[in-house]
């Protein structure tokens, strides 16, 4: 079993790799700056490669970068998509230099004057710029990046994996592009989580639209919110909506894949969670 939390790099990145020991995981997330600014001092080589040389020796796998909250590669806003491509291509180079096997992203909303198309477009052209600026470097890819699905809304796109499959096999890099399900957000959308049928019923338009082999990932959280509601809310594992029963039964369909836990912290970020201790216990005996 490959388990894990987001852990906080408040602290340094080192500490991050010391939170996910100490909590027993075996992989662990992370943010490679803080998710809510455009500019920030990139990392020193000398902290980059003793994260790298601790992370072997801790035998944490994979490592999971999770892209900030602000950019926005579907936008039709010129300022606001060189914004968010520039960004994404910082994101991209942190996670090669990290080492990281994954970078996940939420696709993004198109414009208001704009069009579903169009937002598609601009994040195909957006991720290919980031990947053609990787392979001109090194030759080579060595991570994959992960799309999110999200729980709808607005011009949000990512909602349905036909949406997201319009994104991945756009792009000339599509073997490098994969899938992240995140449980909250599927069962805020509609897929009835609790039951046999809805955890079928979301695999077979996974296999459908882009192939199961693409899903390398699942931030695994349950939802404060009903079913359907088409909100963003994480909770506890078993304390929310999709309830312990539910996890019980996805975990059968996710038991050889990786699972990453967004829980709520309900403690300082740069304090290790007793929650989080909590939500892994619960997993691990759902596995037992």
């Amino acid at each position: 079993m490959k388990l894990g939390v987001h852990c906080s790099i408040r602290k340094g990145y080192i500490n991050a790799l010391y939170e996910a020991k100490e909590l027993g995981c075996s992989c662990l997330q992370i943010f490679t700056h803080s998710p809510r600014i455009w500019k920030f001092k990139f990392p020193a080589k000398e902290e980059i490669e003793e994260f790298k040389k601790l992370r072997k020796k801790l035998k944490l796998s994979p490592l999971v970068v999770h892209t900030a909250y602000l950019p926005n590669p579907a936008s039709s806003n010129k300022e606001i998509y060189l914004k968010s491509r520039q960004l994404l291509l910082l994101e991209f180079h942190l996670a090669e230099e990290f080492g990281a096997d994954y970078i996940v992203m939420h696709p993004g909303s198109y414009s208001e004057n704009s069009s579903f198309d169009e937002g598609i477009k601009n994040i195909v052209k957006s991720i290919d710029y980031c990947f053609d600026y990787i392979y001109k470097k090194l030759k080579k890819i060595n991570f994959m990046l992960l799309l999110e699905n999200i729980c709808g809304g607005g011009r949000k796109i990512g909602k349905t994996f036909k949406e997201i499959a319009e994104i991945i096999f756009k792009s000339k890099y599509e073997e490098y592009i994969g899938l992240c399900i995140d449980t909250a957000h599927s069962f805020a959308y509609g897929y009835n989580l609790t039951t046999n049928d809805g955890i079928k019923q979301l695999l077979d338009e996974v296999e459908e639209n882009i192939g199961i082999k693409k899903l390398k990932l699942v931030h695994l959280n349950d939802s404060k919110v009903p079913l359907s509601s088409r909100i963003d809310q994480h909770y506890h594992i078993g304390k929310g909506y999709i309830g312990l029963n539910g996890f019980k039964i996805m975990i059968g369909y996710f038991k050889d894949l990786p699972l990453i836990l967004e829980t709520p912290k309900e403690t300082p970020f740069d304090k290790i969670s007793p929650k989080d201790k909590e939500n892994i216990e619960v997993v691990k005996k759902l596995f037992s």
